[in-house]
């Protein structure tokens, strides 16, 4: 194995550990040797891929959000229902909210995250947001109310902006994906059934 190779399975440890880390702690109470005995390195040994917990942060949201926004790309490019594209394109971001972090740190972590990696979070956001808006308007045939009764892109700012409340709450993660179900069958439906104002 190359030692580029080893260095990224290395650092994508130190990521993975990091999450549950943050997600047990939230940010301000995680400390690099939690993150190290995690990953099962000495703390010396993280910081030879970070120089400090500010850059695991930083580094874990790029990650996750690339995830995030790929995998709304590929439901936007799926075939099927649209709510089940549009559940494709949410709730990998509400799992990852409802699996990683524990209940009673979910609101904290997200007002940290905007101010540690705030431009992170913006731009996660419009790239998300982005895909969520392109899945809408290509599905217009089937929802006359996109682009008639509203846009495609405030349809999906709705959809959207309204994942940090269902993801906020202290519930368990199926009462969060039975939230997001709730909260997209009521949005295509209005889309669906309402035609020009």
């Amino acid at each position: 194995m190359s030692s580029t190779v080893a260095a990224d399975e290395r650092r994508e440890r130190i990521l993975t550990a990091a999450l549950g880390v943050f997600g047990r702690y939230g940010f301000r109470r995680t400390s690099m040797d939690q993150i190290a005995q995690a990953a099962g390195f000495s703390r010396p040994a993280v910081y030879q891929y970070f120089g400090g917990k500010e850059a695991v942060f930083r580094a874990l949201g790029e990650r996750l959000a690339a995830e995030v926004v790929a995998a709304a790309a590929r439901a936007r490019h799926d075939r099927g229902p649209v709510a089940d594209r549009l559940y494709a394109a949410l709730a990998p971001k509400l799992d990852l909210v409802a699996t990683s972090i524990q209940p009673e740190f979910r609101a904290e972590l997200f007002a940290e995250a905007k101010e540690v990696v705030g431009d992170l979070v913006a731009d996660f956001h419009d790239r998300h947001l982005a895909e969520v808006e392109g899945l809408l308007a290509e599905a217009a045939d089937g929802l006359p109310g996109v682009g008639t009764v509203i846009s495609a892109r405030d349809a999906a700012l709705v959809l959207v902006d309204g994942l940090p409340g269902i993801g906020q709450e202290p519930v368990p993660p199926d009462e969060v994906r039975r939230r997001l179900r709730q909260l997209i069958d009521l949005v295509t439906r209005g889309l669906r059934d309402v035609g020009p104002a």
